[in-house]
């Protein structure tokens, strides 16, 4: 077990030129102030891989594979991040120092100690009188004090290093202390990682808590969430939230719910609903995978309603039903999640969806369609080869049933289809260097991702931003936001090859990130510009805020109601 102070890992970023190390690998050819190479990710006949030694990332234009020196490592040479800091560390003759703990058990006992007390100080500061806004806010969520007792709530206060202090009383090191991710240092200033949040302990599947989750709740204007980073005793992959309170309900019920966040979690347990987990995350691991296979029972999955929900859904649900594990689906309407679907349409109607859920399958063949023209022969021929496509990797009793109900549905002769069930290409994923898959981008997509990359990359941008804008529509784009801003707040600056180290093992993420660079790295960056696509996305809030109000009129009956929404059409018309 390893590991190394991030304050280490940005100097082995910032001694080594990602130029110098790709060279080691590839041909690289100058191309203006760039460089480019054959792309080794894909089967590349033309250079698409290119290469910035100004911003220290690298981009492939056809398969959209990048990031920084230490992320090209990890992909090329198949290791873990940790492995690939090493490797970049030889190559520049950098003296690493890796704290391998010889006696594994001994370290680990120290380390869960110091969670062990960080959780008790939260949890007394929450039962203190500066805890009194922060519970007024769980009771107001529906969070009653059996429940904080369950999830072992607590709340970090509004003070620079009590957290600190209290462990450095305990003779934990400094270097133990920032190892585990409990405070940030900045030269010479120490202070708590969490302040003036309230704390939920990530446990790990034996109920150790390994991590945190810090949650605002008076509406700060900073990141909704802060996340522990990994650490020696926390690895993402390897835990599923509330899944040592949640084992035995689940093994009774032969049921496991499976949310996206740890307040979905939270809130169904609340509600009476114990057989739920959440992912860390939207993917699932092979790890986590086989903690539920252990289990023998179904599965729901249950994510929010977004687009990102959905494929995190069609990801989680083929990888269970691939695994063996009997899988359906939840896919909520008219809320973005659990918790909100609950205070709109009554917890008896979240029972229900969970009683009728869908098997995995029927949902994947319903949304394969939601797309197509099922009167077109055209779209008819796409659908069944997306099906087809789909097969590749179930049981062959799944496969013979799927193909039973192509046949009948569309009088198609089964051996026919079963000749189609090799690799088929996406039909939907062609290869090349056009960016867009499916729809143009519209005015706020363009002007939302230019901003987001103008903050990777200035200080001044994140301060215009929070200034004028502070809000994105889509949830993506304001997660990536809040990181931004907290990272810029933490690190007294933003520099982009150490902000994709700081998102590195962001799955649910990083692609997005990615593709915000990969679109906007040719983009020359000015103050008016960036204010030009702040106004665009204003805008365009503002002209969605104007379709919500319009449905409004269509559905509102109280005159006086009416009138109301008339008035805020009014100005918001003025101002669009």
């Amino acid at each position: 077990m390893a590991y190394i102070r991030e304050e280490e890992i940005n100097k082995i970023r910032a001694e080594a030129d990602i130029v110098d190390i790709i060279s080691d690998y590839l041909a690289l050819q100058p191309k203006g102030k760039n460089y480019v190479a054959l792309c080794p990710f894909h089967n590349d006949h033309s250079p698409s891989l290119v290469v910035s030694k100004e911003r220290q990332i690298f981009n492939c234009f056809t398969c959209r594979t990048g990031g920084n020196v230490f992320s090209f490592v990890m992909k090329y040479e198949n290791v873990s991040f940790i492995e690939a800091i090493e490797i970049v560390a030889r190559k520049i003759g950098y003296n690493l120092h890796i704290d391998h703990q010889v006696n594994e058990n001994k370290a680990l006992k120290k380390e869960y100690e110091m969670y062990d007390l960080a959780t008790k100080f939260y949890q007394n500061n929450l039962n203190s009188t500066e805890g009194t806004l922060a519970r007024e806010y769980l009771k107001s969520r529906g969070i009653n004090q059996d429940i904080i007792k369950e999830f072992k709530l607590g709340l970090a206060l509004d003070k620079k290093d009590v957290l600190y202090q209290l462990l450095s009383q305990k003779e934990f090191s400094l270097n133990e202390i920032e190892g585990l991710g409990l405070v940030n240092k900045s030269g010479t200033a120490i202070f708590d990682t969490f302040q003036k949040r309230i704390m939920i302990p990530i446990a790990n599947l034996n109920g150790q808590v390994v991590a945190f989750t810090g949650r605002i709740y008076q509406n700060e204007d900073t990141a909704k969430y802060i996340n522990t980073k990994e650490t020696s005793i926390y690895k993402k992959g390897h835990i599923l939230f509330n899944f040592a309170n949640a084992k035995e309900d689940i093994k009774k019920s032969h049921e496991m719910i499976i949310v996206e966040g740890n307040m979905d979690a939270i809130m169904l347990s609340a509600k009476g609903i114990k057989n739920v987990v959440a992912l860390m995350g939207v993917a699932i691991s092979p790890e986590q995978i086989a903690e539920i296979k252990k289990l023998r029972v179904k599965v729901i999955v249950m994510l929010d309603n977004d687009n990102a929900g959905e494929s995190a859904t069609l990801d989680v649900g083929d990888k269970l039903l691939t695994n063996g594990i009997e899988t359906k689906v939840v896919r909520l309407s008219g809320a973005k999640d659990p918790d909100e679907y609950i205070r709109q349409y009554g917890l008896d109607a979240l029972k229900n969806n969970l009683k009728e859920a869908p098997s995995y399958l029927d949902f994947k063949l319903n949304y394969l369609k939601s797309d197509k023209d099922l009167q077109n022969i055209t779209d008819v021929v796409k659908y069944i080869k997306e099906v087809l496509h789909s097969l590749a990797h179930y049981d062959d009793l799944t496969k013979e049933m799927i193909i039973n109900k192509l046949s009948e549905n569309y009088h198609l002769d089964k051996e026919v289809l079963k000749q189609n069930l090799g690799p088929i290409k996406p039909v939907l994923k062609p290869e090349g260097p056009k960016v867009e898959t499916s729809k143009a981008k519209t005015k706020y997509d363009i002007a939302a991702r230019a901003i987001l990359y103008a903050m990777m990359n200035d200080s001044k941008y994140i301060r215009i931003y929070k200034e004028n804008l502070g809000y994105f529509k889509n949830k993506s784009e304001r997660i990536i936001a809040s990181e931004i801003v907290y990272y810029n707040n933490n690190h007294q600056g933003i520099n982009m090859a150490d902000f994709l180290t700081f998102m590195e093992g962001r799955d649910d993420i990083y692609p997005y990130l990615m593709e915000i660079i990969h679109e906007n790295e040719e983009q020359e960056l000015n103050t008016d510009e960036f204010n030009n696509w702040i106004a665009v996305v204003i805008k365009e809030l503002k002209k969605a805020e104007i379709n919500d109000l319009k449905k409004q009129m269509q559905q509102e009956m109280d005159v006086n109601k009416k009138m109301e929404i008339l008035a805020k059409l009014a100005e918001l018309k003025k101002e669009v």
